[in-house]
């Protein structure tokens, strides 16, 4: 790995870890946003988040951000193990759900 690519994923890592502890999903029964790698593009993180039991509500607004509606209480292990990163509140990353999305 070159030096430049270590330290764009080291920086991504330090700034995952307070955003994971302060934006966190409040209630994953309201929407959860999946956070993949950035390499990921925008029909693997969605196909991904269908695997691991999720409805897919929209594309975050990056490519490698889908907002989902979990359909089981594994979900979160489930996603993990699907190579998500993070799993945010969407109102924090942008994707609120509407009355009508929820």
């Amino acid at each position: 790995m070159s030096r430049i690519a270590f330290l764009i994923v080291f920086v991504l890592l330090t700034l995952a870890a307070p955003l994971a502890l302060i934006a966190g999903p409040k209630d994953m029964g309201e929407g959860v946003a999946v956070v993949f790698a950035p390499w990921i593009d925008e029909a693997t993180a969605m196909s991904r988040v269908g695997e691991a039991g999720g409805a897919v509500i929209r594309a975050g607004n990056l490519g490698f951000i889908s907002v989902a509606m979990p359909a089981s209480p594994d979900f979160a292990a489930d996603i993990r193990k699907a190579g998500a990163w993070l799993l945010l509140d969407p109102q924090v990353v942008g994707g609120c759900l509407t009355e009508a999305e929820s």
